[in-house]
């Protein structure tokens, strides 16, 4: 595993997934947070900088991909992660290397560690509840390597963060 993110460059940079409230509310986020759909449209209107809510001029938050990955059944939703969302990190991530793309899972208690390879998981719920969601593998495209825990505080882990997929 990697060592811990004890800075806030996450706030910053990079592609994360948050679950802490604390911290979304400590952002002073909620009213910029923008539903999955949103960002889909955002990206098919080549990322209108007059029309995304960025916190703090550098970062946008993004919630519902939880949701979306909990309705399909789990092969379809790897396949959509990988095929739909994660071309849409990247054009992002090309438009505006300076920000931070932040998608917000509020359910903590559904995360998995992996250490031994390096790899993240996201229980999955309704029918599927049994069964886990590759979640590291898809959206930062197998580049789990690079990923750190955001801990600001011993023992105090907040969510995952890479700084750059490619």
């Amino acid at each position: 595993m990697n060592s811990a993110l004890t800075d806030d460059v996450w706030k910053r940079r990079g592609i994360s997934i948050l679950w802490d409230g604390e911290t979304l509310a400590h952002l002073q986020a909620m009213d910029k947070v923008i539903s999955l759909r949103r960002f889909f449209e955002l990206y098919e209107a080549n990322w209108p900088e007059d029309e995304i809510p960025f916190i703090n001029e550098d970062a946008l938050m993004v919630a519902g991909l939880d949701v979306m990955i909990d309705a399909l059944e789990p092969d379809e939703a790897v396949d959509w992660v990988e095929q739909q969302v994660y071309s849409k990190i990247q054009s992002f991530q090309s438009c505006f290397d300076r920000c931070a793309l932040i998608f917000w899972m509020a359910d903590k208690s559904r995360w998995k560690e992996n250490a031994g390879e390096i790899s993240y998981d996201w229980w999955l719920s309704g029918k599927y509840k049994d069964q886990t969601f590759p979640i590291g593998r898809c959206i930062w495209n197998g580049a789990q390597n690079g990923v750190r825990r955001i801990e600001p505080q011993q023992g105090h882990w907040l969510g995952l963060y890479h700084p750059r997929i490619s």
